[in-house]
Formats: C-alpha cells, structure tokens, sequence
C-alpha cells in the first residue's frame, strides 16, 4: 500500500480554479500520462521535458536512489540544450553530501535540496550550483527508491506541494517500471 494509491490527481492541485504552480501541473500532468498511456517510457520522458521546462533545470532525471544515500542510479533523463535525452545508465555518486541524503532519506519529507561548490568534489557528477533531489515512496528491490534529480543553476525553491506532485509522479513511474519488470 502506497500513500498515494487512491488519491486522484486533482487532491494535489488546485488546477481547476487556476491556482496551481507550473511545477506541480506538469508533475500531475506526468504522473496522469504515466498512468493511463501504453508506452511509459515516452510518457515519462514527455513528463521530464514539462518539469525540466517548469523547474527551469539544466537536467532532470528520474532513477534509483541506493538505500546508504552514496549513488544515484539514473533510467531516464532530458536535458535543456543539445544534451542527450533518453535512457541513461549513469551511476552518480552523492559521496559529497551522502550525509545530508542518508538524513533526508531517514524523514518523511519528499525534497532535499543540496548546495554544490565549484570547489566541491561532487562538481564532478553533479555540475550544477543547485541539486534539488525528490523521492518517490516505492523501493525497487535491488535498485534503490524511485527519485528524481533536478540539476538547477539559480534555485527558487519549490512551490507548496510541488513535491508532493513530484513525487505522485515517481510513484507512477515506480509502480509501471515494477509492472514491466514482471512481464
């Protein structure tokens, strides 16, 4: 049982009065293609797009987080510019602020933002200024918790309930992935 199954999209959102954030539109929006379209992958990699543009991100990807908080395992990833979007395999290390994710992993909150120097030695994984990492309630045995890495230049943080719809999206996501895994 997940904290989301039987929540419908519109509890998260206040889409039909007009007054929901484009973040938590195109989570929702996500997590609703996810959900209902035949091909998750393209869904998936069509809701990356909406939240890179949204998050005004250099780089959105959804993946694996390992239970010690020390690698990010990446799926799916799209990226602003002439970067490669699709299918990734990269393995990122979060040794530079593992304590930080190891915290965050050990609460109930869905959002760690983390601060990353030019100077520090996660520059190397992670070359932004800003990561903002989400967590979807699902654990892939052998891979990790369902997450999201959003690499950012300049942060505004995230609206309210943001990452909440973020992380209705990764459930969706976590839940099709398990379903393809078992065909």
């Amino acid at each position: 049982m997940s904290l989301f199954d039987g929540v419908p999209f519109g509890a998260l959102s206040d889409a039909g009065r007009g007054l929901s954030d484009p973040v938590t539109e195109a989570a929702i929006t996500g997590a609703a293609l996810v959900r209902h379209l035949d091909d998750a992958r393209f869904a998936s990699l069509r809701a990356l797009r909406q939240l890179l543009r949204a998050l005004g991100a250099e780089r959105v990807a959804i993946g694996f987080m390992h239970a010690t908080g020390e690698t990010f395992n990446e799926s799916l990833a799209w990226t602003s510019g002439f970067g490669r979007c699709g299918e990734s395999a990269r393995s990122l290390s979060c040794a530079g602020f593992a304590d930080a994710v190891q915290d965050w992993l050990a609460t109930g909150q869905f959002a760690l933002e983390v601060d990353i120097d030019v100077q520090s030695a996660a520059w190397h994984d992670w070359p932004c200024d800003h990561l903002l990492l989400v967590r979807g309630d699902l654990v892939v045995r052998g891979q990790g918790r369902v997450a999201l890495a959003a690499q950012l230049r300049s942060p505004d943080g995230l609206p309210g309930g943001a990452d909440e719809a973020i992380a209705l999206f990764l459930h969706e996501y976590g839940r099709r992935h398990l379903q393809q895994a078992k065909v």
